[in-house]
């Protein structure tokens, strides 16, 4: 159930579609408490000690200010920023330039990881890669609360999963080229270290040893390794070697044993407890499936 609340004059509109997400879409998805699109006064401004949710506001045109943990942001057309609502914060049109923002505030089991990924809690201010892609995004968003169309909620789900994915992938080419060891990709110790985990993951590679093979501090090397790849080393090692069990199921007879020791595996128990955790069935049970 919504509800759409409209507040115009000659020169500027606030427009709010409030809904009531069912208790599947809390279980279970990305759910939305309210949508809206607002073209703001120059005196347009929020200051709260405490909310609920999660909000992302898109700026469309103009411009404002951010105030978050003590600190000024100035906003500009096809920024974003993303907050906490159960933290303290303020924002506010710039008077000699009035913005216009396209927002979505939200809930679900994941949203707290997303924002975490993006470093939210320090930097709640957001570039994207392609702005009218996204831009898009927000107004399919508003537009379908406005005609609530059937599969509501999953189809609100999908799209606020597409946002924080963009923003997700912009933050990680973003952080890869800040580093001090800029490529086209990766950094070069990063991609180093793809490479010696993927030659060596049969064996029982430790995070010291991939750290002193690229030659960086082992603090500093999981810190750059986790800000360009968005894993870190050890969930890396056991992504890398969880893909190469699933080839050898896929293509060979070997016993499970055998596959666990070929994808570096330390037993087939651990390796049956591990494939389970990340692909909802067991070793046996894919295999069944694929083959």
């Amino acid at each position: 159930m919504g509800d759409e609340h409209m507040l115009e004059d000659p020169h500027y509109f606030y427009r709010t579609i409030t809904h009531s997400p069912s208790e599947t879409a809390k279980k279970c998805m990305f759910f939305v408490q309210d949508v809206g699109w607002f073209l703001c006064s120059p005196t347009y401004a929020v200051d709260r000690s405490f909310f609920y949710a999660y909000q992302i506001k898109f700026v469309v045109k103009g411009s404002g200010y951010l105030y978050w943990q003590g600190r000024k942001h100035k906003l500009k057309a096809n920024d974003l920023f993303c907050l906490d609502l159960n933290r303290e914060h303020s924002y506010e049109s710039d008077p000699l330039d009035p913005w216009e923002l396209l927002w979505v505030r939200f809930g679900g089991q994941q949203a707290a990881d997303y924002f975490a990924m993006l470093g939210c809690a320090e930097q709640p201010v957001c570039q994207v890669r392609n702005p009218e892609f996204v831009h898009s995004l927000f107004r399919e968003l508003f537009e379908m609360f406005q005609s609530r169309p059937v599969g509501l909620e999953v189809a609100a789900s999908a799209l606020i999963a597409r946002i924080l994915s963009e923003l997700v992938i912009a933050k990680m080419e973003r952080d890869a080229l800040l580093s001090p060891y800029a490529s086209s990709s990766y950094p070069k110790e990063v991609r180093q270290a793809i490479d010696y985990i993927e030659r060596h993951y049969q064996l029982p590679v430790r995070v010291e040893e991939v750290a002193d093979h690229v030659h960086l501090s082992q603090y500093y090397f999981a810190r750059i390794f986790k800000r360009s790849t968005g894993y870190s080393i050890l969930e890396y090692i056991n992504k890398y070697r969880l893909t190469r069990s699933k080839q050898l199921l896929a293509s060979s007879k070997l016993p499970t044993g055998e596959v666990a020791r070929l994808a570096g595996f330390c037993s087939q128990s651990y390796f049956t407890k591990m494939f389970k955790a990340h692909e909802g069935m067991t070793p046996k049970d894919y295999r069944n499936y694929v083959q």
